[in-house]
């Protein structure tokens, strides 16, 4: 029962789908049209439940490039697709995974409210006057540059730091990137070979222990700075970039929980990123394309025919394949998880640059000065953590600096 409660939203979706293709007879014009996007929405649906990239990142590029749709109805389509698989996908993380979300209610609230207010700024007062062109590069640009970040952080930043550093460090993301079977199935293990439980709790108290009056202060400091600053801004900017392209919240929030592990000491485990960031882009994905459907004024900005045509044909298969992808939300996936969001990452500034780009040589030499400074800046942090390492070897309480700012 439970498993099949899991896929709620299909079993109500497919009675209502066959309705209305046996009663508008869309079938075969559908089907025949549209089924390349069939085919790829397999693994976009799939990449919409389990990575922070959402399914728009395969279904935009495929609209545009080989469906020939403009950038308008690439969106639109983006939008409406991922209104269906990705609210299937947060339906089934709120109803078997609550506990990847359960700690972090209050931030998907308020990056949602602030994506929203930026959703409503891109398809009102700034819609008009954003090239869509422009966004793309923007966008392409800032998710490779964070792939990099990330890529750093999770192979490269370890090697530089002191070994009571790495087991400390490895010891706080095995505590929280587990789930509650992971925990349990750990503190057993623990048990029976006799030794007492190191949980994240008694981490925390030995860390505070350590902790000037200075620190707490200076910490206290940042957060405040990434709360009332860093979340409204990231969230505004995902949602003005979910208006143009149909994606952008899920990878703003993204980025915003790595600045928040960077300045806290509670962390947000990777699978909850993932989780939080479906639900965020789920709720734009329904508010924009509530905004796009009741855009009848003008008709030359209302939905275009053959995007309601395309959501038709895949609409079945994102329904089902993003709750799948949300099942992958585990420990033991996680890495696997993260390689797939990276190669991702890398495949869309491929395809983008080689397809859309071409020879434009001022769009291609703003996107590798952007890259070549992130990398110049990781060169520069790398070196210098390793330049500390021996300091650190000698200090009983180590402190690692992070690549976004802060430390931990």
């Amino acid at each position: 029962m439970k498993q099949w409660a899991s896929f709620l939203p299909a079993c109500l979706f497919f009675p209502c789908w066959l309705l209305i293709g046996t009663r508008e007879d869309l079938f075969a014009d559908a089907i025949s049209t549209y089924y390349p996007m069939m085919i790829a929405m397999i693994l976009g649906s799939m990449i919409a439940g389990s990575t922070p990239l959402g399914g728009g990142i395969i279904a935009f590029p495929v609209s545009v490039i080989i469906l020939n749709f403009t950038s308008t109805e690439g969106r639109d389509f983006s939008l409406m697709i991922q209104s269906f698989g990705m609210s299937a996908a947060s339906f089934l993380i709120f109803y078997k995974k609550q506990h990847l979300i359960a700690a972090h209610t209050d931030l998907l609230c308020e990056f949602t409210f602030f994506s929203l207010i930026g959703l409503v700024i891109g398809m009102g007062p700034v819609s008009d006057n954003l090239s869509s062109y422009v966004v793309d590069i923007i966008y392409t640009t800032v998710v490779t540059c964070l792939v990099l970040i990330f890529i750093y952080e999770d192979f490269l930043h370890s090697k530089a730091l002191p070994k009571r550093d790495r087991a400390s460090v490895l010891h706080l993301e095995k505590n929280e990137d587990s789930d509650r079977a992971f925990v349990a199935e750990e503190e057993e293990e623990d048990a029976d070979d006799g030794e007492p439980s190191l949980d994240l709790a008694t981490n925390d108290d030995s860390n505070k222990a350590g902790v000037t009056g200075e620190d707490e202060q200076e910490g206290s400091l940042k957060q405040k700075i990434v709360h009332y600053v860093c979340l409204p801004l990231f969230a505004i900017i995902g949602g003005i970039l979910s208006s143009q392209i149909g994606s952008g919240s899920d990878i703003a929030f993204y980025f915003f929980g790595s600045v928040v592990n960077a300045t806290s000491s509670h962390k947000i485990s990777g699978n909850s990123l993932t989780a939080v960031s479906v639900i965020v882009m789920a709720t734009m994905s329904v508010c924009g394309s509530v905004l796009r459907v009741t855009t009848q004024s003008d008709p030359a900005m209302a939905v275009e025919l053959s995007v309601y045509l395309c959501l038709f044909a895949t609409s079945p298969i994102v329904i089902l394949g993003a709750p799948v992808g949300s099942l992958f939300l585990k420990p033991s996936f996680e890495r696997i998880l993260k390689l797939l969001f990276y190669t991702l990452g890398f495949l869309q500034f491929i395809v983008f640059g080689v397809l859309k780009i071409g020879d434009d040589s001022s769009a291609w030499a703003i996107i590798s000065c952007s890259i070549l400074f992130v990398l110049l800046i990781m060169v520069t942090h790398y070196l210098i953590s390793f330049r500390c390492r021996g300091e650190k070897e000698n200090v009983p309480r180590t402190r690692r600096p992070s690549l976004l700012g802060a430390t931990i």
